[in-house]
């Protein structure tokens, strides 16, 4: 992951449209019985829910457009887009129809009956792009690696996402893959000052805390 993680081209205003659309949502003063709970077990008064982008046309375009550019400059010789279920399939989907690329996905659980995790049978030798919505620890990211490894001939061209929150536990856990993202904490964070919706004590806080998600003493 040597290069730069997100966008700068389109960073501030996807930032803008998690901010403005309420799929980035923030109350430093929450109680915290009523704290977020992240899929990584993460307890903050923050949290990132890129399906309401959804509700709101102009942002979801947005949003597509920014991330069909990005996969593209970054992953140029990406010839399958490959969803983490199920937040990162509707966007998946889009991906792969702009840039004309077959789709696959990755389920969370296997089949009742079982079988295998990765649906739509992706051709052996493929490189692939996996694609999710937020990144935050990585773990649901790596497991879809995992499956898409165990299961298929795929090569992992990379990892892209929409929000990619940089915490230190996911660059470990994701090291082995090009990871890039359209936008990041700093820029959300830029955002939601900009709006009123934090202050700059609040976002120092929330700096602090990215730096340091699970150890993190909140004041």
């Amino acid at each position: 992951m040597s290069a730069a993680l997100t966008d700068e081209r389109h960073a501030r205003p996807v930032a803008a449209a998690l901010v403005a659309s309420g799929a980035f949502t923030v109350d430093m003063r929450m109680p915290r019985e009523q704290w977020f709970r992240w899929k990584s077990g993460i307890m903050a008064p923050c949290g990132c829910n890129c399906r309401r982008l959804n509700t709101m046309p102009a942002f979801r375009r947005l949003v597509d457009d920014a991330l069909a550019d990005a996969t593209r400059r970054s992953f140029p010789g990406a010839d399958y887009v490959v969803a983490v279920a199920h937040a990162g399939i509707p966007w998946a989907k889009t991906l792969a129809e702009r840039l004309d690329l077959p789709l696959a996905y990755v389920r969370t659980e296997a089949r009742p009956g079982g079988g295998p995790l990765t649906e739509c049978g992706p051709a052996a030798g493929a490189r692939a792009v996996v694609v999710d919505d937020v990144v935050a620890s990585g773990a649901s990211t790596a497991l879809a690696i995992g499956a898409l490894l165990a299961e298929t001939g795929l090569r992992i061209a990379g990892v892209q996402s929409i929000a990619n929150w940089n915490f230190p536990e996911m660059r470990a856990r994701l090291a082995r893959w090009p990871v890039r993202a359209v936008t990041s904490y700093p820029q959300v964070l830029a955002s939601a000052q900009e709006t009123g919706r934090i202050s700059p004590a609040d976002a120092a806080e929330l700096t602090r805390f990215y730096a340091d998600p699970r150890g993190h003493s909140w004041r």
